[in-house]
């Protein structure tokens, strides 16, 4: 009987023994080749600026600016001269200068404009690792960049 219990107990012992080893000796494998993979993506950059434009603005002269032009002349034609229709005379020259001179402003505006610039951006990903396995090949991503004919173990 006890021979029996420590035939069975080796038995055991050396099936478990090959079972791991076996399982050990799949688990591993020999890198073939190694690509390191980017990852390219586009940015929009903003950008803010302040562009400011110039305009000249002619305002041809008001009623109030001939009126007073008019009023102006007829009393400088009355003062020069008694005759019948000066003053009518300088009104009319008055009002034709105040007409004649436009009133020049400049205006500037400003405004805030946003513009966008476009920027490729390539970023490291992973690696693509090709193994070689004592069954077949296989791909695996790592962060770790290997080297061909490194041996690495698998989970």
């Amino acid at each position: 009987m006890k021979k029996i219990i420590i035939i069975t107990i080796l038995t055991y012992l050396i099936n478990s023994s090959v079972s791991i080893a076996t399982d050990i000796g799949s688990r591993w494998g020999v890198v073939i080749d190694v690509t390191p993979i980017s990852i390219t993506t586009n940015y929009s950059e903003p950008n803010r600026r302040l562009v400011c434009r110039k305009s000249h603005n002619y305002n041809s002269a008001n009623f109030a600016d001939i009126a007073v032009g008019g009023l102006i002349g007829s009393v400088i034609g009355n003062k020069i001269s008694d005759a019948h229709g000066a003053g009518t005379f300088g009104a009319f020259f008055g009002s034709m200068m105040a007409i004649d001179k436009p009133k020049r402003q400049f205006v500037e505006t400003c405004n805030e404009k946003t513009i966008y610039y476009q920027r490729k951006i390539t970023k490291f990903s992973h690696y693509k690792v090709k193994v070689r396995t004592k069954r077949n090949i296989i791909n695996i991503q790592s962060s770790t960049p290997y080297n061909i004919h490194d041996i690495i173990y698998l989970n």
